[in-house]
């Protein structure tokens, strides 16, 4: 996979797949070329920590060490405490449909957490360096602050999870996060009460905060259809569904659908 690097706009590969980092046309201009740049950098390279220190296929992540009893930074472990404790919370409120361990091996595993949680504090990156205006994606999530432009808020497309460059929705998402979960983009982290492999393709969460919206993607596949009720009773979330035929269920708005 290849990186793309321009001004305002960066693809490149993290976490098993594809990130980007884009900064609207005023924030661009109000900035200026050098600090666009940095910023883009830096956000990236936040991406890049967060998949060092979270990933459990490098034997020499923080996580991997620390599992392992090895000599780990303490802010490294200050922010290990800091996931796990949001994954149990998770798991609790879920009533287990979240879980952060493998039932099949019983290994630790918090990669249904981390895309999430790397795009928030990317986010973070860029809002403390003057940005206002900006999209980071990663895979199929996103958080959007700001605008577009004046006249326009961002828009996310949801990907249709039977072609893979296909779209079955847009989503206005101005100061939202969208994040999607589905067999196809991840299922080998749903674990719990996982739903029959025919009652959904897709769940896709729209709401504030981009590690919330991450994990409650998640946690509604694993519970399928009843997943969206669930969604529902969290202030500020709502969701969309995808059937394997392609017909969609939702209570999120949606600027149009395919």
């Amino acid at each position: 996979m290849s990186s793309v690097q321009r001004p305002g706009r960066r693809v490149f590969p993290v976490m098993g797949t594809m990130g980007s980092i884009v900064l609207s046309r005023e924030d661009q201009e109000r900035l200026g070329p050098e600090r666009v740049v940095f910023a883009c950098a830096a956000a990236q390279a936040e991406l890049d920590l967060v998949e060092r220190r979270f990933s459990h296929y490098r034997a020499d992540s923080d996580i991997s060490r620390w599992i392992s009893g090895k000599d780990v930074d303490s802010r490294a472990v200050a922010d290990i405490e800091h996931v796990l404790s949001e994954c149990g919370r998770l798991h609790a409120d879920s009533d287990g449909a979240f879980r952060a361990v493998n039932p099949e091996t019983g290994a630790l595993d918090t990669a249904g957490y981390v895309k999430g949680y790397g795009i928030g504090r990317a986010v973070e990156v860029l809002r403390r360096l003057d940005v206002a205006n900006a999209v980071v994606g990663v895979g199929g999530d996103a958080m959007c602050i700001g605008r577009a432009s004046r006249d326009r808020p961002w828009r996310v497309a949801v990907q249709d999870p039977a072609r893979s460059h296909a779209i079955v929705a847009m989503v206005e998402a101005p100061d939202l996060a969208v994040a999607t979960s589905g067999s196809a983009e991840r299922g080998e982290h749903i674990w719990g009460r996982r739903p029959q492999p025919s009652a959904i393709a897709s769940f896709t969460v729209v709401g504030p905060d981009i590690c919330t919206a991450d994990a409650y993607a998640t946690i509604g596949f694993a519970m399928g259809v009843d997943g969206m009720q669930w969604v529902r009773s969290h202030e500020g979330y709502r969701s969309l569904v995808v059937r394997p035929d392609g017909s969609m269920l939702s209570d999120a708005a949606l600027v149009s659908t395919a």
